[in-house]
């Protein structure tokens, strides 16, 4: 469960070669190591929110529900800049850097390196554990188009890996992470009450969300519109390890458009932030739940509470 199955011994195979320049294939053994990393990351998780984040808040003078919000906000930063980097080191080391013909050129990529193996399972074993997340955090307003999103995107790292595709969803989760770590800053400087630099922050984050999911994602569809018919024979034959038919094709095309729609819902939730800056409000993410509402509504709880034992402390004295 902790280490890479179905190593290649073949001619080009180099004794003592470290696991990470090592080349291996791909087999139903590998669900162990993704099931590792699904339990791995919920400990992982709770740790540095915890035992990190949640003291390093607390001295920032952060309290309630905003802090767990902040505690949240802060995992994302950390977790996402760490594979944003793996994913463009191995990118930038590899034949599709800035070339997306290089994602149909070869095919199939059925051999990978250590590090890309090790790179892309990881990233499913997280997202699957992104459904335990969902489902156990504060509820969101935009819960369901959450949920899509993290169906669609589990259903596309599994299926690519299966397919040999992995070198476009390297790509494609590149071009997702970057975003995100610009829309958690802000929101955890906005949990401090840094309001200006987080508006300023919030405005870089639009604009990275527009250059990388609205000009480089779709920029990556259309290469799979276009690319497999160019480089490869399009034939469904698994005794070769080729998986990239006509109809395979359309299926990812599918849950790619599927993708951009619900990031499409979400640039118009921007806008309305947008909209509200303009009009003299602050940035603030509509999709969250309302922390402040929430934590008025604990605090007329309490009170009411506090009421009632009164009351009847003094009915008993009676």
């Amino acid at each position: 469960m902790t280490h890479l199955s179905y190593p290649v011994q073949d001619e080009l195979t180099v004794e003592g070669e470290p696991w990470y320049t090592a080349r291996f294939t791909k087999g139903l053994d590998d669900l162990y190591l993704v099931s590792f990393w699904i339990i791995a990351f919920t400990y992982i998780r709770i740790a540095i929110m915890k035992s990190f984040l949640s003291p390093f808040g607390k001295k920032l003078g952060i309290r309630g529900s905003k802090l767990e919000r902040f505690e949240e906000q802060g995992y994302i930063v950390i977790y996402y800049v760490i594979s944003w980097s793996c994913g463009m080191a191995l990118m930038y080391n590899s034949p599709h850097w800035l070339n997306t013909d290089h994602y149909w050129i070869g095919y199939p990529h059925h051999k990978l390196s250590g590090a890309f193996k090790a790179y892309y399972l990881v990233q499913f074993g997280f997202w699957l554990q992104q459904f335990y997340v969902l489902n156990t955090d504060m509820k969101r307003k935009d819960y369901m188009a959450m949920l899509i999103h993290h169906f669609i995107t589990s259903a596309l790292i599994g299926f690519s890996y299966i397919a040999h595709l992995t070198r476009i969803g390297n790509a494609i989760l590149i071009v997702m992470d970057v975003s995100d770590v610009f829309l958690a800053i802000p929101k955890m400087l906005k949990y401090q009450g840094y309001t200006t630099i987080c508006d300023v922050l919030f405005g870089l984050f639009v604009i990275s969300w527009a250059y990388t999911r609205h000009y480089l994602f779709p920029i990556i569809i259309m290469s799979l519109y276009h690319g497999p018919q160019k480089f490869t024979d399009m034939v469904w034959a698994p005794e070769q390890d080729k998986y990239l038919s006509l109809n395979v094709q359309r299926g990812f095309l599918a849950l790619l458009y599927g993708l951009e729609a619900v990031l499409c819902f979400w640039f118009l939730m921007i806008f309305k932030v947008i909209y509200k800056m303009f009009k003299g409000g602050a940035a603030d993410d509509n999709r969250s739940h309302d922390e402040e509402s929430e934590e008025e509504e604990v605090s007329a709880e309490v009170v009411e509470k506090l009421s009632v034992n009164g009351a009847a402390a003094k009915a008993k004295k009676a």
